[in-house]
């Protein structure tokens, strides 16, 4: 998948690849020409948005150069890993090219089938979701994030995010060291 943005972070244009992702994984409202003059950072949950903006801000800073990292995608059925890659050029246009690594079923165990749907949602009927991994936080015990693959495969409106403490300490360490000292 492949996007181009602006120096405001607008989306300037978006290859079939993008299309065809948003298609398989029941995207909405996110085809290319839907997301098209909007902000990538429209589509990136607030939980991670200082960690993309900080991405985006160091390819500029490094124009001319390849930035990149790896994140997860998973679906209900498969652990999917992908490499954003990110190059900046001097006409002030950012590449964003997002590659899959890896795709195999997931690893991750399958939650207590026992426990309910009231054992995840909040007072408010939202479940709190990983936005690195989609596992999703236990109202009971919010120490506890299981992996609900039909929350990953529907997630619907009513989804939260938030980073559970394995993904925000191993992937995002730098960026939310304040947040933890100031918690």
């Amino acid at each position: 998948m492949i996007c181009l943005l602006d120096s405001n972070l607008r989306i300037v244009e978006c290859n079939h690849g993008w299309d065809k992702f948003a298609s398989e994984n029941g995207g909405i409202g996110v085809s290319g020409e839907e997301v098209r003059e909007k902000s990538i950072l429209d589509f990136t949950p607030q939980v991670l948005r200082r960690f993309y903006e900080f991405k985006y801000a160091e390819a500029w800073r490094l124009r001319g150069q390849w930035i990149g990292f790896d994140y997860d995608c998973s679906s209900a059925e498969k652990y999917r890993l992908f490499h954003m890659a990110l190059h900046a050029f001097n006409d002030s246009r950012l590449l964003v090219v997002n590659s899959q690594l890896r795709e195999r079923v997931s690893p991750l165990p399958a939650h207590d089938r026992s426990a309910k749907d009231t054992s995840y949602r909040m007072a408010d009927g939202r479940v709190t979701m990983c936005a690195h991994c989609r596992r999703s936080k236990r109202q009971d015990n919010p120490k506890t994030w299981d992996w609900v693959a039909r929350f990953v495969a529907q997630p619907g409106p009513n989804v939260a995010h938030d980073l559970c403490a394995q993904c925000r300490e191993y992937f995002y360490p730098p960026h939310f060291a304040a947040v933890k000292e100031a918690g």
